[in-house]
């Protein structure tokens, strides 16, 4: 029975450092990385929704000014 107690407190002591190493370590490098990705994105479709807008007023009429 010793040895099945020794294994458990040594698994503990791993996944606390495993996730002790993922909070350091893991997860400030991944929401960097997913900030700059989104901004990207976010200019992407901007500038998709700029030119639909542009395609739009392109097929609108334009009523002339009196």
């Amino acid at each position: 029975m010793d040895k099945f107690e020794e294994f458990g407190r040594k698994l503990d002591d791993e996944i606390t450092r495993l996730r002790k190493y993922l909070d350091e370590e893991v997860a400030p490098v991944t929401e960097k990385r997913t900030a700059q990705f989104l901004r990207e994105v976010s200019d992407k479709l901007s500038e998709a929704a700029k030119k639909l807008e542009e395609r739009v007023a392109a097929r609108t009429p334009q009523e002339p000014k009196p």
